[in-house]
């Protein structure tokens, strides 16, 4: 049998939707005035986010720098009435980084590599402590000069700030209403893919908060790809604790959505931890990674591997904030220093914090090289 595994869980949220609003309430006559919202000008936006370039970008302390328009981004639509609203910096700062990573996939590849580098929100940069490092790595990642790179940077700032300008107008023009990807999100994820058995198959367990009240049920999605000409991987999805499975929906030939029960509804800001067990049925194969591509905010993954002893993989490496072109082609060897090690038990671990929405994260292995 050869070794193809491919597993690609996108189980924090069903098809993205759109955002909606964040527009100012009206004012009471009889109470203070609501502040108006500082004017959404592209200008004021790209010197906004220019501000959070310095020191450790948004890996840092940058309360004082998060700028007015910026924070209504982080904040983003106006609640509806009984939505939980977390307040803290940390907040703050991880959500701004989420959403100006998701903003950033419209750009072209070499600008938004740039800008994410820049502010320390693109994976191989998050620990750079100043932003001349950043620069520098971004100029051998364009494979120009730093001065080039700079040009790079401010270019995809500005059009950066232009996406962030027209988000903030969509907002503010929609009703407040909590989107089904804001309802809950992921405060933990743990993932166990086990290899050694007779099929493969995941235990994954979530810690899930809710930004409502009354949160009855979870739709979450599984991705399977699909070679061209192939049929799809035959899975089976289980929930072991935490809730009931209610509705199985094939969305596309490549995803399948799920509703899940839970057993009473939730609270806002209230925790809940759920398991599910996905199997691999007998008639297919899976490429060699497992791969988490969250569309919601996730604070935290981690996995575990383990792979059958007597057919141990050449060489393993770490998929972090990658696009999923980039671990779905990959077909080179890691160097040295981009491998993970694998223990005497068979097992390979990581571990991920303030995951990117919509870029994936996890494992990757080969068989020879």
């Amino acid at each position: 049998m050869k070794g193809d595994i491919r597993v690609t869980p996108t189980l924090e949220a069903g098809a993205p939707e759109p955002e909606h609003s964040a527009a100012a309430a009206p004012e009471q006559a009889d109470g203070p005035a609501v502040p108006a919202p500082a004017p959404i000008r592209a200008a004021a936006i790209a010197a906004e986010i220019r501000a959070l370039r310095r020191g450790r970008g948004l890996r840092g302390d940058v309360a004082e720098r998060i700028g007015p328009l910026l924070r209504e981004l982080a904040a983003g639509p106006r609640p509806a009435p009984g939505a939980w609203v977390p307040g803290d910096e940390a907040d703050v700062r991880g959500r701004l980084a989420a959403r100006l990573g998701a903003l950033a996939q419209d750009l072209p590849e070499d600008l938004r590599t740039a800008i994410l580098a820049a502010l320390a929100v693109h994976e191989a940069t998050r620990n750079m402590r100043t932003y001349d490092q950043r620069k520098e790595w971004a100029a051998r990642q364009l494979d120009r000069g730093a001065r080039t790179a700079e040009r790079r940077i401010d270019e995809a700032q500005d059009l950066l700030a232009q996406q962030v300008a027209a988000e903030l107008a969509r907002q503010r023009g929609r009703p407040p209403v909590v989107a089904e990807a804001d309802k809950w999100y992921v405060e933990r994820f743990s993932a166990v893919f086990l290899l050694d058995g007779e099929a493969p198959e995941a235990i994954e367990q979530r810690v899930i908060r809710s930004n409502v009240d009354d949160l009855a049920e979870l739709t979450i999605a599984l991705d399977v790809p699909v070679d061209s000409g192939q049929p799809r991987l035959p899975l089976q999805l289980d929930v072991l604790s935490g809730g009931e499975l209610e509705i199985v929906e094939e969305k596309a030939r490549t995803r399948t959505q799920y509703v899940i029960r839970l057993p009473r509804p939730l609270r806002a800001g209230e925790a809940h931890e759920y398991v599910t067990k996905i199997q691999v049925l007998p008639g297919g194969q899976m490429r060699d990674f497992y791969v988490f591509r969250p569309e919601r905010r996730c604070e935290r993954f981690d996995l575990k591997v383990r792979f059958d002893r007597r057919r141990m993989p050449a060489w393993v490496r770490r998929v972090a904030g990658e696009d999923v072109y980039s671990y779905n082609s990959y077909d080179g060897v890691p160097a040295d220093d981009e491998r993970v090690s694998v223990d005497r038990t068979g097992e390979a671990t990581q571990s991920f914090s303030e995951l990117l929405p919509h870029y994936g994260f996890g494992l990757q292995w080969g068989w020879s090289g």
